[in-house]
């Protein structure tokens, strides 16, 4: 029989708040691309817009991490195979999954 040494892993109990210059920040750097469970579909309209979407923003970043509630709705994602190489395409394991999430979901995850 093998023991399996125990190993604790550090715990995080507390979240610092993001700020809306942060927020600007990750706004900011984020790739422009589009996925289909966006309901607006147009992540440059978010970045063109983000002076008055901030607050909105850094709120409901805020407000998930304090209350620990990640939406629903983030949990989603649009999953398509990508082939990894040059390679035959009709085995699966020379597929990968790439997750495609909407730009709030992706946002956050930044955030956390």
């Amino acid at each position: 029989m093998y023991d399996v040494p125990e190993k604790s892993t550090p715990v995080l109990v507390d979240w610092t708040t993001v700020t809306a210059e942060e927020v600007k920040k990750l706004i900011g750097s984020a790739p422009v691309k589009a996925c289909r469970l966006d309901p607006v579909r147009a992540t440059w309209l978010v970045k063109g817009f983000y002076g008055l979407l901030l607050p909105f923003v850094a709120v409901l970043c805020n407000v998930s991490l304090l209350i620990g509630c990640f939406p629903s709705g983030f949990k989603q994602a649009v999953v398509r195979p990508l082939l990894k190489k040059r390679l035959d395409t009709g085995d699966m394991k020379n597929f990968r999954r790439v997750s495609n999430l909407s730009f709030l979901s992706e946002f956050l995850e930044r955030v956390i």
